[in-house]
């Protein structure tokens, strides 16, 4: 089983502190955390209001409170069985959200599983039974080539956004042993923001 507490900080890493800039239309945010996301997660899991002095105060455990339980718990990341793969899950379900659950369940597709998973973005015991058919550093290797397939793809429109996408993607290793993807993993891109989204 994958380790919570080894994701969480390497995602800290790329969400970064305190800011709230007016030219920001995500608002006032602190560890990746906006102010939106706080207002419905202060209460029910943190016990205190949801005032931005409050943000600002967040510290990394409690943040790590509101990553597990709506970012890694959805994905069912504990139980993947290669922590690296879900480190790179997690972290681009932070940044993009289902984009990144969906792309699991493509890559699996791609790699041949049968049958075919539905590619909703939910991932429920079908995308659990069909990871387990395949070795996890190729599953690794091609969900992080799908990643930066994702980026280049969506960079065309938003070409400022895209050398910040791909330096956090490459900085998920490349894993001894895994083997590159053999067929593209179908990308969709159309309708997706000009970033993706924050927590």
């Amino acid at each position: 089983m994958a380790d919570f507490d080894i994701a969480l900080p390497i995602t800290l890493k790329f969400e970064g502190g305190w800011c709230d800039n007016p030219a920001d239309p995500g608002g006032a945010t602190n560890l990746g955390i906006t102010m939106a996301t706080f207002a419905h997660c202060a209460h029910p899991l943190l016990g205190i209001d949801p005032t931005v002095d409050n943000l600002r105060a967040l510290t990394p455990a409690q943040a790590g409170i509101i990553y597990k339980a709506n970012y890694w718990a959805p994905i069912k990341a504990d139980s993947y069985p290669l922590q690296e793969l879900s480190n790179i899950v997690f972290d681009f379900y932070v940044n993009a959200g289902t984009h990144a659950s969906s792309l699991l369940q493509r890559v699996l597709n791609s790699m041949g599983v049968d049958p075919p998973l539905v590619v909703d973005g939910s991932i429920g015991a079908g995308t659990l039974a069909a990871l387990a058919k395949f070795p996890a550093t190729e599953v690794y290797s091609a969900y992080k080539q799908g990643r930066i397939d994702y980026y280049t793809a969506l960079g065309r429109n938003y070409p400022a956004f895209l050398d910040g996408w791909l330096n956090r993607v490459h900085a998920f290793p490349d894993l001894p042993g895994a083997i590159e993807a053999t067929a593209p993993v179908p990308q969709v891109v159309n309708g997706a923001a000009a970033a993706p989204p924050a927590p």
